[in-house]
């Protein structure tokens, strides 16, 4: 026989009281004493009772949460906002409304300041977090960074994803452990390559994420266990990618493995396809639409997955719990994962993101 659930007028007459104070003590007001609060919250745990999280918040104010987001490949970004959409789907049983801003890419300068923008409008309508994805340099992010003190001050809660805004007073970060996915990336690549010259393809030295990629591959490879190392930085910028491919096969004849640590590696990947004079190991970053048929045809050896989806879904939810629950986490790292022709189809379903 199914339990029966105990609800807040089983409380009121075990705890002699009225319903109207089970409320009040259950709600944290105020027009309480603390000796009765303290009867009906004994009597609540006694009982078994559980509280409808959902009931509860359709009777607060509605919250409003926003994002803003840009980043020169729309894969990668549009991941990351499919997680959100997920989880935005979820709080709406909970009054929550949530307003996702895509800027399209122009250049880094140009989407940093509609950003800015938008971030100013959330905040004259009284949004009380927003989610920033911002795809820019370190030296690049000095304005956002404190607009983003400002804003806190005033009592919004902002959250970065993806890529983090070191310095400045955002509440929390849902990322990759890039430091960990530089390690992976080395560690791959040693099993082919060691002793050989290997080379890594970064947006850019400047950037958190990227800079994080750079320091766990030379802390796994240390001094010796490659005999070069040379990074190139492309800014994820589609023909400059190609450029930098080609200029990077050029200038190392002996190049004998590539960690691509960006989703411009499809891009570089192309110009790699057909060159039978090479024999390169190449380890990919995240799943694109290109990526199976490159694990297939082994233009790519290996991928190292970030789930962007999961980054989105996660980061949505943590703003809202320490909007609603001040939870003190301040920044969550997602455990990459590698994919092989083997298992890549596995991840293809959203179910396992």
């Amino acid at each position: 026989m199914k339990e029966k659930k105990v609800t807040i007028y089983d409380i009121a007459r075990e705890a002699g009281v009225s319903v109207g104070t089970v409320n009040r003590a259950l709600g944290g007001k105020t027009r309480i004493s603390p000796e009765t609060k303290q009867t009906v919250l004994d009597t609540a745990e006694r009982l078994g009772y559980r509280a409808n999280s959902a009931a509860q918040s359709l009777r607060r104010a509605p919250i409003t949460l926003g994002a803003i987001l840009f980043c020169p490949i729309d894969e990668y970004v549009d991941s990351i906002i499919d997680g959100m959409r997920t989880t935005a789907d979820a709080l709406e049983k909970y009054n929550v409304t949530v307003d996702i801003r895509k800027i399209d890419y122009t250049s880094n300068a140009d989407c940093l300041k509609k950003a800015e923008q938008i971030l100013r409008t959330f905040a004259e309508a009284q949004y009380r977090g927003v989610v920033l994805f911002l795809s820019a340099m370190l030296d690049e992010l000095g304005g956002i960074s404190a607009l983003i003190d400002e804003l806190t001050e005033g009592g919004m809660a902002i959250a970065t994803v993806a890529n983090d805004i070191p310095g400045s007073r955002r509440v929390l970060h849902v990322g990759v452990d890039a430091h960990m996915a530089g390690k992976m990336a080395a560690e791959l690549l040693s099993m082919s390559c060691t002793g050989g010259d290997v080379a890594l393809m970064v947006t850019s030295q400047n950037s958190p994420v990227n800079m994080e990629y750079i320091k766990g591959f030379s802390a796994y490879a240390g001094d010796d266990l490659f005999h070069s190392v040379r990074i190139y930085e492309h800014f994820d910028d589609k023909h400059r990618v190609t450029q930098v491919t080609e200029r990077m096969l050029s200038e190392n004849p002996d190049l004998r493995g590539i960690y691509m640590a960006t989703a411009s590696s499809s891009i570089a990947c192309e110009c790699v396809r057909g060159r039978t004079d090479l024999n390169l190991t190449i380890i990919t970053t995240d799943l694109l639409r290109a990526t199976p048929e490159f694990l297939k045809n082994r233009l790519s050896t290996a991928v190292i997955f970030q789930n962007p989806y999961r980054q989105g879904k996660n980061v949505l939810r943590a703003l809202y719990d320490h909007i609603t629950q001040k939870t003190s986490e301040d920044i969550s790292l997602i455990a990459p994962h590698i994919l092989l022709s083997s298992n890549v189809e596995a991840y293809l379903s959203e179910k396992n993101m």
